[in-house]
């Protein structure tokens, strides 16, 4: 039984059909569908379909019910990055294909399941798409970030790039009242790798008014550049890309001068070359904080770190659910900032291998209007 404002019984969803293994280079194919994320329970999707390796494939699925606990979620807007390239590639494996890509972003309520407010039909909300499991040692001490048995969107949980989806109601998290909503349904494809650059800041600790040196420019560096700048801090940035690098700096940025060292060295790209300029620039007694990931050998130098007493940490994600309402309560002072680091229109459905081949050379954020 849900509350509801007439759901549909049938939607779509973009769906990963077909991957190269990495073992056999061979296109596979599976038989799980779309529509309810984080429970592990599934919808049929449509059968038949050609496969060829990174094939994205608009499917008709069978529209979700919310179910106890659980809101449905109409999807207005879903942003694109380096995870989901990985999902397409087979760099992160999934667990059966055809699989529903897609994890940052979020829409309006259409329905709730038993135990949730029917007040929230009408909300529209950003998504969190790592559920932790909550019983943990790590999600008992408020870390759900390390929690071993999360489950992420998109990755190992079916995602968000579909018309409808069913998700637990605490991590639906509702916009604050007062945002355009034309802009709050379009800024929720960039909350999440938002909410991702606050947690970064927040672990590092820099002081205050520090100069900080970001590593790559992308989107998530230059998310991370408004976030320092929001919280008083002066983003330095190294990105070899000439659009990215202008755009960092037309937010507030400043460009790196050879030589520059800094207490607290945020590497953002997780290219392998962005290794040596991130070392080298971190000061003594300093911080490198990694986000950016990369499944490669990169040198260190422990000699070299010890000598200069560098702290190297990663950061991974945020924790739930702090980091996101903490965000939330300082959106509206950003949200117009937010939406401006995004491509101006959305890609459709139909276009999203378009989309992600867009992500690797785009200076702006790259999205999808499901």
């Amino acid at each position: 039984m849900s509350t509801t404002s007439a759901a549909p019984a049938t939607t779509v969803a973009v769906r990963l059909t077909g991957l190269a293994r990495a073992d056999t280079g061979r296109a596979d194919t599976g038989s799980v569908g779309a529509g309810r994320v984080g429970t592990g329970r599934t919808d049929t999707g449509s059968g038949g379909l050609d496969t060829a390796p990174g094939r994205l494939d608009v499917v008709p699925v069978a529209a979700p019910e919310p179910g106890p606990g659980e809101v449905l979620v109409r999807v207005t807007a879903v942003g694109l990055c380096g995870t989901d390239l990985a999902v397409r590639s087979g760099a992160r494996p999934v667990p059966e294909l055809p699989w529903t890509v897609g994890h940052e972003g979020g829409g309006r309520v259409v329905a709730v399941g038993a135990g949730v407010d029917p007040g929230r039909v009408g909300e529209v909300v950003v998504v969190e798409p790592n559920l932790a499991c909550g019983r943990c040692r790590f999600c008992v001490a408020g870390r759900t970030s390390a929690c071993p048995d999360r489950r992420s969107l998109g990755v190992n949980a079916p995602g968000l790039l579909a018309g409808l989806v069913a998700v637990p109601a605490g991590y639906a998290h509702a916009l604050p009242a007062g945002l355009d909503p034309a802009t709050a349904e379009r800024v929720v494809a960039c909350v999440e790798p938002w909410v991702v650059t606050r947690a970064a800041l927040r672990r590092a600790a820099p002081e205050p008014g520090s100069r900080c040196l970001v590593v790559g420019a992308g989107s998530q560096g230059t998310l991370l550049c408004l976030t320092l700048l929001a919280a008083g801090h002066v983003p330095v940035v190294a990105e070899p890309h000439d659009g990215r690098r202008r755009r960092a700096v037309d937010l507030g940025a400043e460009e790196l001068v050879p030589g520059e060292v800094f207490g607290t060295v945020f590497e953002t790209s997780g290219a392998p070359a962005a290794w040596p300029t991130a070392v080298a620039a971190v000061d003594r007694a300093g911080t490198l904080l990694l986000i950016g990931q990369h499944d490669g050998e990169s040198p260190v130098n422990t000699h070299d770190l010890v000598q200069r007493q560098v702290t190297v940490t990663g950061s991974l994600i945020y924790d739930h659910p702090g980091d996101f309402a903490g965000a939330l309560a300082d959106l509206p002072a950003v949200a117009d900032a937010l939406v401006g680091l995004m491509e101006p229109e959305p890609f459709a459905q139909d276009r999203a291998a378009a989309a992600f081949d867009a992500v690797a050379t785009a200076d702006r954020k790259v999205w999808l209007a499901p």
